[in-house]
């Protein structure tokens, strides 16, 4: 396989499942606005959001003051902003289209379906009353791109680059979304099992799609520790940091097999999928929840360098395409 073809199926999977996230980081920053109190010297939801997404950069003057009409534009419909639902969706276009020959017509027309909805949204689908509609569209657009991956995609290394790109993506967007709570800070007078702590983690949970996952494994109250045990360690939770370093292994033992060729990320990978297996939440609490998390986003992004390194990929993504078929 080229490299070429290798890293734009890589990234096309990474915008769709860039997409998804921020649509969940945005219904996160709803959630705990809506239990937003100027009186307990909270932080800004949104500067948390922001900040998940990676925009303080692209965000530029104002970020810890963002305004929540201000962060929803520039996370779903801001063209400047690479991460945004806007751009994701054009940028996973824009790399399918320069590899036509190695997506199928049902997952061409799922991309091309997202790109042509989501291209022309406007101020006003992401008012009050019509984001939910939108945030919802979104995963279903991204539903539907896996879908079309797992049913008709040949399992060959193109499908392997695809599902390497989902996973890099996720664990980055699951640390990410888990490491918002402790931006949104806490009143000092309340403590980390308090009624409104529960409250902003079954929020976390619905925002990342596995409140029934927490309800199903733990059958009691939502506790802080439980929640970082489903989102870091549990083995089945498709959306834990486990879940996806233990693909990732597989995914890349794969390649190395089916290419004929050493992989050093491979063992990259094996050490952080290693040390997730003998991790527990009490530990990870202990030295510290969000230091933990800055340093696996900080390993994902390093592995996932390592392999576009491996592979010859380029410096950086295909970027937005705004031509018509």
């Amino acid at each position: 396989m080229l490299s070429r073809t290798a890293e734009g199926l890589f990234w096309m999977a990474r915008y769709v499942e860039r997409a998804d996230n921020v649509g969940r980081l945005v219904e996160a920053g709803r959630r705990f606005e809506s239990l937003s109190n100027p009186q307990t010297g909270w932080g800004n939801e949104w500067t948390a959001i922001l900040i998940a997404a990676g925009c303080q950069e692209t965000f530029g003057d104002g970020l810890e003051t963002a305004s929540a009409q201000a962060a929803i534009r520039h996370l779903v419909l801001d063209e400047t902003n690479p991460s945004s639902i806007r751009s994701s969706f054009a940028n996973a276009r824009g790399n399918a289209r320069a590899q036509r020959v190695a997506v199928t017509a049902g997952l061409w027309e799922a991309l091309n379906q997202a790109w042509r909805e989501t291209r022309v949204l406007e101020e006003q689908d992401i008012s009050e009353g019509n984001l939910s509609a939108l945030i919802e569209r979104t995963r279903q657009h991204a539903s539907l791109f896996r879908g079309e991956v797992e049913g008709t995609l040949l399992r060959n290394a193109g499908y392997w680059f695809v599902a390497l790109g989902q996973l890099i993506e996720r664990a980055d967007a699951t640390a990410r979304l888990l490491d918002v709570k402790y931006h949104v800070l806490l009143p000092h007078t309340e403590g980390p099992d308090s009624s409104r702590d529960q409250l902003q983690w079954t929020h976390l949970l619905r925002a990342a799609g596995v409140k029934s996952n927490y309800r199903w494994v733990y059958k009691d109250p939502v506790n802080y520790e439980r929640v970082a045990d489903l989102l870091i360690l549990n083995a089945e939770c498709p959306r834990s940091l486990r879940f996806c370093y233990d693909r990732i292994v597989r995914r890349l033992q794969t390649l190395s097999q089916d290419l004929y060729m050493d992989v050093p990320s491979l063992d990259q990978a094996a050490a952080i999928r290693d040390n997730l297996h003998d991790e527990s939440a009490t530990n990870i609490i202990a030295a510290g929840l969000h230091e933990y998390l800055t340093d696996i986003i900080l390993k994902t992004n390093q592995l996932a360098v390592s392999i576009a390194t491996d592979f010859g990929f380029g410096p950086a993504p295909v970027g937005v395409t705004t031509e018509a078929d």
